[in-house]
């Protein structure tokens, strides 16, 4: 009878330490709960921020649209250095925007978001010819800032080889940083 309650009060413990363990948030809970606190008006916002961005572009205001843009440096936000300034007012310079379409937007967590443009850069955009900028707008608190995706950041976009597996850990939340990156 003994042995019943020491085995009983063996398994109690272990089901207690167990239930103590804190839970992991994975990659797929960060962003079912970022998507779900998103509202209309985010959407609005970031499409309005990128809108105005591509239309800066398009009417030759360069220094205006790259002046709003960041960088993301692992889960800190930078504003851009002077050398990554230079290098898009030089990119923009040499392919200026003169069409563009929004072709797409998605949300996934605060840091790692798609807005995807098509432009031309001789005239009228066409079904042959075009470019693509994608944004990748970021989330701190209440305010969207504005970030250019590389080809090293992952995305849900089926065309990047890289996924993000939805059981890896969330990622970090992104912090603001005033110091200038190159």
């Amino acid at each position: 009878m003994k042995i019943k309650y020491i085995l009983f009060a063996f398994v109690a413990f272990i089901a207690a330490s167990c239930n103590n363990a804190p839970k992991i948030v994975t990659y797929q809970d960060a962003e079912r709960e970022f998507v779900s606190s998103l509202t209309q008006s985010d959407t609005l916002g970031v499409i309005a921020s990128t809108n105005a961005f591509m239309e800066s572009l398009k009417n030759g205001d360069i220094d205006a649209a790259i002046s709003k843009l960041t960088v993301l440096d692992g889960d800190v936000l930078y504003a851009l250095g002077d050398e990554s300034l230079k290098e898009l007012k030089t990119r923009f310079q040499n392919f200026p925007v003169a069409d563009y379409t929004l072709l797409r937007y998605s949300f996934s967590t605060q840091g790692l978001n798609d807005v995807v443009y098509r432009y031309s850069f001789d005239g009228p955009l066409s079904d042959a010819a075009g470019m693509k900028l994608v944004f990748n707008p970021i989330k701190v608190g209440d305010t969207w800032y504005l970030s250019l995706k590389d080809g090293s950041q992952s995305s849900k976009d089926k065309t990047v080889d890289r996924q993000i597996h939805p059981m890896s850990p969330a990622p970090a939340p992104i912090k603001l940083n005033i110091k200038q990156s190159n």
